[in-house]
């Protein structure tokens, strides 16, 4: 019986405590009773609503898929010049090095996708082409192109009945 005195007795001072928190709390419009992480990972994000499919990553490679490729992630996290690039390991040559590039944006001419480096200036200008995927000049040497992990083998990355 005097365990479940005990009990009752902790019990009563955890609910006083948790009674006296919301006053307390209101002083500070900051305070929250749980963290919640994908919610604040959301109201950090200032990518725009339509540019949200190219946050997350990605995987560079050249024409010859026989060459290494190149791992990327693009973050919703702003940076100079617009959001966040997290290269997770070096990138051999030709790949920018991971120093190099800083940044992602969108050209607003063309909807194309910039990869930029501290001064803003352009390393990387990938185009969408017609699948969705994203891929440099035909006309520059070399040619790289921007595939999400799972389409690694040029697949698409999707399937075609848009499911």
């Amino acid at each position: 019986m005097t365990r479940f005195g005990l009990s009752a007795m902790a019990l009563a001072l955890v609910f006083a405590g948790g009674c006296a928190a919301p006053g307390l709390a209101q002083d500070d419009s900051s305070a929250s009773s749980i963290p919640d992480p994908a919610a604040a990972a959301d109201a950090q994000s200032t990518v725009p609503d339509d540019l949200q499919g190219l946050v997350g990553s990605f995987i560079l490679e050249q024409e010859d898929e026989s060459l290494p490729k190149c791992p990327i992630t693009l973050t919703d996290q702003t940076a100079p010049g617009g959001w966040g690039v997290q290269l997770p390991e070096a990138c051999p040559a030709p790949y920018p090095a991971a120093g190099q590039l800083k940044s992602w944006n969108v050209d607003a001419n063309d909807g194309s996708l910039l990869l930029l480096d501290a001064g803003g200036k352009t390393v990387m200008h990938l185009f969408e082409d017609e699948d969705g995927a994203y891929d440099t000049d035909p006309n520059v040497t070399p040619r790289f192109y921007m595939l999400p992990p799972d389409d690694a083998e040029g697949s698409g990355g999707e399937n075609d009945t848009g499911e």
